[in-house]
């Protein structure tokens, strides 16, 4: 397969600009551009992922990001590039608005040549250390954890990073969860914890499984901030990050950002979702679908610009794919590199 071809990564490319593309609380214009853009890119790409699991191309193992995507980049847009990122396991929003090739991902997919981890890892365990991609835990709330223990080593280097982890409501009820956010909060690390809450884990609804009605409260418990934001306003999350981060980087500790998510499709690739009621309601709450009103209302983008970026997003993906396809599996000599003897 030839070279990857880099995505464009659009977050703060220069430690010393941190203002991070905000004026009076909001997210300017051309970021509202460019967050529409590669939601509208991981949005294309997931659904043809998700095609290509019904197809027997690859497992069903995807959990899609449908509906998430807004706030996921809006997040990450007002960070830095080189901030460290453990992204949660639904969606792919996080490592393409990172900048990760589209052919790598596929590559890490379908355990081709090409890809990220040597055909080890999956679309859960994407890494790439240049664009601070760091990937998740094996297991659902591990990531706690190693995002508190990268909080320990900048903090002790002296680094002026922030580590961002992102994380599910149903993750939230893990024993890691508390035993993190508490160690955090005592030695002020400069963790930003990230909950996307959009109502289940696996099928299973928040109200059943969680007993307070905001996850972001339990902050109080730990003396840290608590917020809840919209997830369908790129403005409140992103003025939300952009606060925590501020925060880390003066050595004032973390934060616990509650998003208030809505999910669109199931909780793996071919899930059909017989067990919500909610469905119609949750797809009218699209954000992509707010994002773009609000694009046209305010003159950034017409409707024709809007169906030729989908156009040319969809060819660079069926491109991408084409071109995945042809490429070798990998080695199964692999299996035995980079373990521990």
């Amino acid at each position: 397969m030839n070279k990857p071809r880099p995505s464009a990564a659009f977050g703060g490319a220069d430690p010393a600009v941190d203002a991070i593309k905000r004026t009076n609380g909001r997210l300017d214009d051309k970021a509202l551009v460019e967050i529409f853009e590669v939601a509208m890119r991981s949005r294309i790409f997931e659904a043809r992922l998700v095609r290509w699991a019904k197809e027997g191309g690859i497992p069903p193992l995807l959990h899609p990001g449908a509906g998430q995507e807004i706030a996921q980049l809006a997040a990450l847009h007002v960070l830095r590039n080189s901030d460290p990122m453990l992204y949660a396991h639904r969606g792919l929003a996080y490592i393409i608005g990172r900048g990760v090739p589209l052919t790598a991902i596929l590559a890490d997919a379908s355990g081709r040549e090409g890809g990220t981890n040597n055909g080890k890892g999956g679309l859960m365990h994407t890494v790439d250390i240049a664009r601070g991609v760091y990937g998740e835990s094996g297991t659902l709330g591990g990531g706690f954890v190693i995002a508190t223990g990268m909080g320990m080593a900048i903090k002790k280097q002296r680094r002026d990073d922030v580590i961002v982890h992102f994380f599910g409501d149903g993750t939230s009820n893990r024993g890691t969860f508390h035993e993190s956010l508490n160690w955090a909060a005592v030695q002020k690390l400069p963790v930003i914890f990230i909950c996307e809450n959009n109502g289940w884990a696996v099928s299973v609804p928040t109200s059943v499984s969680t007993a307070v009605e905001d996850i972001a409260s339990r902050a109080a418990g730990y003396g840290i901030p608590g917020v809840v934001v919209d997830g369908g306003d790129a403005d409140e999350v992103a003025e939300a990050v952009a606060v925590a981060a501020e925060r880390a980087r003066a050595g004032e500790g973390p934060t616990l950002i509650e998003i208030k998510a809505v999910r669109l499709l199931g909780h793996f690739a071919t899930d059909m979702q017989e067990y919500r009621a909610d469905r119609d309601e949750c797809q009218a709450r699209d954000p992509m679908l707010a994002l773009r009103r609000r694009l046209v209302e305010a003159g950034l983008l017409t409707e024709e610009q809007m169906a030729e970026m989908e156009r040319r997003i969809t060819t660079e993906v069926e491109d991408a794919l084409d071109e995945v396809k042809a490429a070798p599996l990998v080695s199964g000599e692999l299996a035995f590199t980079d373990l521990y003897s």
